[in-house]
């Protein structure tokens, strides 16, 4: 060191990477000048501002691309309309997020991080899966239960009532499954009545009370409830007639799934659902309902709750597997190596999975370079190949009846698809529905085009 001399450090600056904000809407709509910010540990802070027109989804807009410190970020704020969202921004990497706008403003639940969460995102506000309608409603301790009260969470929803003693305590026992589980990360249950007469907020507090129950129960007026209702084709009724309905619907507040009729919930129902069951909901017990229960619910919410549930990415030799197919032939993974593989994990309960079969087929399956191979999670024969064939698709599909192989390959969020060097290593997994320049990327990397 020289006496007197001060020497001026350079400061360093926080490594940051790109923040794409996408822009898309059901229909073509336009905003006005106005300020888009991002929320993180140290609060809001502006990106920047946009304006102009935003167009009908599945096109896009790029509204804002802006440095920005790598680290997470919870939030995302349209002038004044916010969203939570979790952003993860990478050092030196570009994070797209799209923002649904209506009118001017932020679509409520409508904002997507990430390339799987977007294209997610594009297919919704383009009507793949229809939105479910503004409703207000209370919870059994009178608190609101509306669109704000579910924003960002995936919800297992219900129609029963307390008097009821053929299905609706086989459902209740069914959700009292579910609370066992180790469920997705914001899963929220929900029953909600069809009797609004009977079950006021008292008496479902004095229901969840006396089974138990930790998760919500809501009522509301009979035009609130009508309305709530109506997407799903339930009637409010009484007694033991109504529709047995349980519907699914993923954190950006679209209807995914419906199941109808009775669940099979085994013989793990409580004393006190067991006791309240008439004589044929007793039947309904024993018979095993209409074959669907916790393990295909389970299946589903991981199917919609988004790619965080399973490994994405490369690296490490493709698990070994022998599995029937459809056409009733055994197949192992060593018979099908010596060229580039497309292992797709499918399911005919999974929406994004029937959209994407079709690009499969055409862009993988009429290959020589690329043998495409399909692997059904759990169906059976008769509807795997019953699905297929309402696709026009007359490739077989391998059986994973146990879902052992899904799960060896990282399956807990349908579609995946895997794709397979001529070496028998994994290149890359994508979970969610491709995208045909998704698709394209990971073939030329294959060598497959």
């Amino acid at each position: 060191m020289i006496a007197g001399l001060t020497i001026a450090l350079p400061r360093l600056q926080p490594p940051t990477g790109t923040l794409l904000v996408l822009g898309s809407s059901r229909s073509t709509s336009s905003i006005a000048a106005t300020t888009v910010s991002l929320h993180g540990s140290a609060g809001w802070s502006a990106l920047g501002s946009v304006s102009g027109n935003v167009p009908a989804a599945p096109e896009q807009r790029e509204l804002l691309a802006v440095p920005v410190a790598a680290g997470n970020y919870d939030g995302v704020r349209v002038g004044a309309d916010e969203q939570p969202v979790a952003i993860s921004v990478v050092a030196g990497q570009v994070e797209p997020v799209l923002v649904g706008i209506d009118k001017g403003h932020l679509i409520v639940g409508a904002a997507y991080a990430g390339n799987d969460q977007v294209n997610l995102g594009l297919g919704e506000l383009s009507g793949k899966f229809v939105a479910m309608p503004s409703f207000d409603l209370v919870d059994q301790a009178g608190i609101p239960f509306n669109g704000v009260t579910i924003a960002g969470r995936d919800v297992v929803i219900a129609a029963f009532h307390t008097t009821c003693h053929q299905t609706c305590p086989l459902y209740t026992a069914l959700f009292a499954q579910l609370e066992k589980q180790k469920l997705p990360p914001k899963v929220m249950l929900v029953e909600v009545t069809t009797d609004p007469t009977t079950d006021t907020t008292s008496v479902l507090a004095s229901y969840a009370r006396s089974i138990g129950a930790q998760w919500t129960f809501a009522t509301g007026s009979v035009n609130a409830l009508t309305a709530f209702w109506k997407p799903f084709g339930v009637e409010l009724a009484s007694g033991d007639s109504h529709v047995s309905t349980l519907a699914l619907l993923d954190r950006h507040g679209y209807i995914r799934l419906v199941y109808r009729g009775v669940p099979d919930v085994g013989r793990d129902i409580s004393p006190e659902l067991l006791t309240s069951l008439g004589a044929e909901g007793l039947r309904e017990l024993t018979s095993h309902g209409d074959g669907w229960g916790t393990p295909q619910v389970l299946q589903s919410l991981l199917t919609i709750s988004g790619p965080e549930q399973a490994p994405s990415g490369g690296g490490g030799p493709a698990a070994p597997f022998a599995l029937d197919g459809t056409d009733g032939h055994r197949v192992t993974l060593a018979s099908l190596l010596g060229r580039p593989l497309v292992i797709n994990f499918w399911a005919t309960y999974c929406p994004p999975c029937r959209a994407e079969m079709p690009l499969l087929q055409t862009k993988v399956g009429t290959l020589s370079s690329v043998r495409l191979v399909l692997i059904d999670e759990g169906d059976g024969a008769q509807a795997a190949r019953a699905f297929l064939d309402s696709l026009g698709i007359h490739q077989p599909s391998l059986l994973d009846s146990d879902l052992g192989v899904g799960r060896e390959y990282g399956a807990a969020a349908l579609p995946l698809t895997v794709f397979v060097r001529v070496d028998g290593t994994i290149a890359a997994r994508h979970v969610g529905q491709l995208d045909e320049r998704v698709l394209a990327a990971e073939l030329s990397n294959l060598g497959g085009q």
